[in-house]
């Protein structure tokens, strides 16, 4: 016995329903061995679309229902105008998993993703932007994603995020584009606060200035080719999800908040096809994706050598020497990559000193030492600058406005351990003939949010810099004991430019092992004077 039930958000019209019934009635009565159970309910739709939804085992083939039946099949496909009906927004069907939508009248940009139908009726948000400072400059029609930059350098010298080509149009600035705000420099720190306030305004040459995150969804996710239709007014009248904040647009975006759409990939592979690694080492692979925007597969990772190599979540990591593979498997088993692990031991200097340990009493041995280390308590793990205290797992935005530099050199990496991108804001100078240099790690913790998991600061900033404990630049190692104790790690690093300075940790983790949580100081070999300091955490101990 076969059991039809609804499979989708069909909308089926009268003629259609009665021709399903008369070939119901012609089998029933040619074949008695075959019962079929109907639902009127779910045949007789309203003639609007529903959000009615259904369980089956048949097949979808497009926008068919099959049945499986051994003698034939029973198809009902939509037509033209009931597929016009079914297309709410009107919108033009393409390629593209998304279609960019601007209402000029309402100053707004919207993303629409493909229902199951494959036509653009899924919003997936609304953002302002801002269009040509007169009417005519910012036109109205259908154009396609071009051309896409990080970063666009205009011809007064500042730049734009995300830039995405919308029209070709010759003028000084290569087309018109949909981007996001002002920039001093390339980094987000440098917004200006004047192109965030003509978001939501007529304010440009014509291209769609709009937020950072709004421009990084078009640039990330849709592919060139893209339909973007302008239209004058408002005549669907879509409302932002969120006002316009300088605040919003001195961060990296982050887009994973939202339901994007589903496209399953036709093929996955790593980007090497071999990586070599050092024991102890661990490596976040990237995987390509074709379409390169496809996405929604869960995989699973393994490896054929868990002696050499081991795998937890995305990370790789290396345990022994030797070679591995490792592969990636989706878990309906129809995709599948991998790739060849080369572990080996890294490179030992011997003729170096071995770093030096200090202690209670000089007459004890390192490994006396570390077996009867006291640990840091954890919760002096924390920096004040110009009073303000700073710690680990933290949002970062505070602290770079509290340091106030506004050149931050910024990288960007796929997070091993967290969905999104790991981050580095780093600012250097020269001071005095020495390089003074601050670097501020985090990670995506928190969705939509950058953590601190390090701050390190050497030789002079403009603000005030001191531990909990009072330690500042121009302590002295001695003041350093008194504060933090005699347990603490010792090691003299030379970084090259003839710089050299002692690291002296106080670890609230295990010493010297990778990743574990710490305080720690810069001191001058000579003298011992504290000239930097730092606290650090590696992901997921703290």
């Amino acid at each position: 016995m076969e059991t039809v039930e609804n499979i989708g958000n069909i909308k089926k019209s009268d003629k259609i329903i009665s021709s399903l019934i008369t070939v119901l009635l012609v089998f029933a009565f040619l074949s008695v061995s075959t019962l079929f159970v109907i639902n009127y309910n779910s045949l007789f739709m309203e003639k609007s679309p529903t959000n009615q939804t259904y369980n089956s085992d048949s097949s979808i083939h497009g926008n068919k229902i099959i049945l499986n039946m051994d003698t034939s099949d029973i198809s009902n496909g939509i037509s033209d105008g009931e597929l016009s009906e079914l297309n709410t927004y009107g919108f033009p069907q393409g390629e593209s998993p998304y279609f960019i939508y601007v209402e000029k009248g309402a100053h707004t940009l919207s993303v629409f993703g493909k229902d199951s139908y494959g036509l653009y009726t899924n919003r997936i948000a609304t953002w302002y932007t801002g269009t040509g400072k007169t009417d005519s400059l910012t036109p109205v029609g259908v154009f396609a994603v071009g051309k896409k930059e990080e970063w666009h350098t205009w011809p007064a010298g500042t730049f734009s995020p995300y830039t995405t080509v919308y029209s070709n149009v010759g003028n000084r600035y290569g087309g018109l584009f949909i981007h996001g705000p002002i920039y001093i420099s390339k980094n987000f720190y440098s917004v200006t606060g004047n192109s965030v306030l003509g978001i939501g305004k007529n304010c440009s040459s014509g291209c769609l200035r709009t937020e950072t995150e709004a421009a990084y969804f078009v640039y990330k996710m849709c592919p060139e080719g893209t339909q973007v239709k302008i239209v004058d007014g408002s005549p669907l009248g879509f409302t932002p999800y969120r006002n316009v904040y300088i605040s919003n647009q001195q961060t990296a975006p982050n887009i994973e908040k939202f339901q994007l759409v589903s496209v399953v990939p036709e093929k996955i592979a790593f980007a090497e096809e071999s990586h070599t690694m050092v024991m102890g080492d661990v490596y976040c692979p990237e995987i390509v994706s074709t379409p390169s925007y496809a996405r929604g597969i869960q995989c699973t990772w393994s490896s054929n050598n868990p002696d050499i190599v081991k795998v937890s979540g995305n990370a790789i990591l290396a345990v022994g020497t030797g070679s591995a593979m490792v592969y990636l498997t989706s878990d309906d088993g129809k995709l599948s990559a991998s790739m060849l692990i080369n572990v080996t031991v890294g490179n030992v200097d011997t003729s170096a000193d071995p770093p030096k340990i200090g202690g209670k009493n000089a007459d004890l041995s390192d490994n006396d030492i570390l077996d009867n280390y006291r640990q840091t308590d954890i919760d002096l793990l924390k920096l004040k600058i110009n009073g303000k205290v700073f710690g680990l797992d933290e949002n970062v935005v505070p602290l770079l406005r509290e340091l106030g530099i506004k050149s931050y050199k910024v990288e960007s990496y796929q997070s091993c351990a967290y969905v999104g991108l790991d981050k580095s804001y780093t600012y250097t100078h020269m001071e005095n003939g020495k390089v003074g240099k601050c670097v501020i790690s985090t990670v995506p913790m928190v969705k939509g949010e950058d953590n601190i998991c390090e701050i390190s600061i050497k030789n002079v900033i403009n603000a005030d810099l001191e531990t909990t404990k009072g330690i500042k630049l121009g302590s002295s190692k001695a003041d350093v004991e008194k504060a933090y104790g005699r347990y603490y790690t010792e090691v003299l690093i030379e970084d090259g430019n003839n710089d050299s300075y002692i690291k002296m940790t106080y670890w609230a983790g295990i010493p010297n092992k990778s990743g574990q949580p710490s305080l720690y100081f810069y001191l001058e070999p000579d003298s011992g004077e504290v000239i930097g300091m730092g606290i650090y955490s590696g992901r997921n101990f703290i």
